[in-house]
Parts: C-alpha cells; structure tokens; sequence
C-alpha cells in the first residue's frame, strides 16, 4: 500500500468512526426507553387497579327445535362433547364426569396442558325445565365466581337459546381476564353456539304418544281397576 493510499484509508476510517454515535447519545436513547417501559408499566398498574373485576357477555341464536329438545342437551352434561368448542381446542384432554351427567347436581372436570383450556370443574347448580340452565365454573389456580348459563325462549316453532357468562374476580390474573372477556369469550361462545345448533337439529325428534294410544291406555287402566274391586 502506498503513502497516499494508507493516508486515504486512515482519513475513511477516521470518518466512519466518527459518524458513529457517541456514547452519551447512546445513553440517552436508552434512557428514554427506558422511561417509555416505566410509562407502560405505570399505566398499566393504574389500568388492573381500577378495573372492578365484574363482567358480563351474552350471546345468542335461533335453534330450529322444539324447547324441550333444546334443553334435553343443554341440561345434560354428558352431550357438551358433541358442541362444546373446548372439546375441539384440545383431543388430549382428560374429562371426567359425576355418575348422574343430568340437572342439578351433575358435574365434570377437565386437564389440559393447552393454555386455552387448563384446568378446572363445572357444575350444573340448577335447571328449570325449558327456561334456563345455571352453572358455575372453578378454575385452578383462579379466584372469583364465574357462573354460565342457558336461557331458552320459545321462538316460533323454535328456541331462541341464550349462552350468558358472568364473572366476578379477586385476583389480578383472574380481573384481566375478565375484563377481556368479551374479546377471548365472545367469539369462542358464538362458535359453540353454531355447533349447538347443528347438533340439536340434526337429533331425531322423539316419536310422539298419539292421542288414540293415550286413550287406549287409560281404558285398559280402568278396566284393570274395575276388575280389582
């Protein structure tokens, strides 16, 4: 390399090295990040802190049965496999089931390792034949009451059927949750509510008594207990 050469080259790193940023300008790029980062935090702390841990989302739809048929599957634990959409999130998921799957009192649990599912336990606490379905939701490692339920109304000859969540939260895990349960619910509610359609509608209508049969039979009732006295 000749002089005039490595005296060029010297002049062009000399010039890139003194482009670069300096060092107090690097530290007050990251100060300012860093008070940005803080800004968020603090905002955020505000935000959980007011949060008042209630929520409530409903969502509805038109099923083409007949209410009692509507509440035959919502009244029965042991059918949520055929609809529910937590059943379709995860296939390795470990369900258990109370011996009697049918009103008040029926119970099952669930584990999965899916974040979207996890862990918990649902109870069917109360029915009223063709009105409503109530029941509360456990979440492990959760705190609070969480409660969903079935209404039905009668629409036409069909049901107008109602998936209601309500949640109250201690924590504040369980408070963002809630908070945000429009936008993490409502749309998994809606799809469980098209697979709830489909699956009541395509369940074979239970044959009904005729009005002969019924007449018949209470002839023959007499009839024996004519023939007892």
């Amino acid at each position: 390399m000749t002089i005039p050469q490595f005296a060029f080259s010297s002049i062009s790193n000399f010039t890139y090295f003194s482009s670069l940023p300096s060092t107090t300008y690097i530290m007050k790029i990251l100060k300012i990040i860093g008070l940005i980062v803080l800004a968020i935090v603090v905002i955020a702390g505000i935000w959980v802190m007011t949060l008042s841990g209630e929520a409530h989302l409903e969502r509805s739809i038109t099923i083409n049965a007949p209410v009692e048929k509507v509440f035959n599957v919502t009244n029965d634990f042991g059918q949520a496999k055929h609809w529910s959409p937590w059943f379709r999130i995860d296939p390795e998921t470990v369900w258990t089931y109370s011996e009697n799957t049918v009103g008040a009192g029926a119970y099952y649990t669930w584990s999965s390792e899916h974040s979207n599912v996890g862990v918990g336990r649902q109870d069917l606490l109360e029915s009223v034949p063709n009105e409503r379905v109530i029941t509360q939701m456990e979440f492990d490692g959760g705190s609070g009451t969480f409660t969903a339920d079935f209404i039905l109304e009668v629409d036409g000859e069909g049901t107008k059927l109602t998936w209601t969540f309500d949640g109250k939260a201690d924590g504040i895990g369980d408070k963002i949750f809630v908070a945000m349960s429009e936008s993490i619910l409502g749309p998994t509610y809606e799809e469980g509510l098209g697979y709830l359609k489909t699956y009541v509608e395509d369940l074979p209508d239970s044959e009904p008594v005729m009005e002969e049969e019924m007449m018949e039979s209470d002839s023959t009732i007499v009839e024996e207990e004519a023939a007892t006295e």
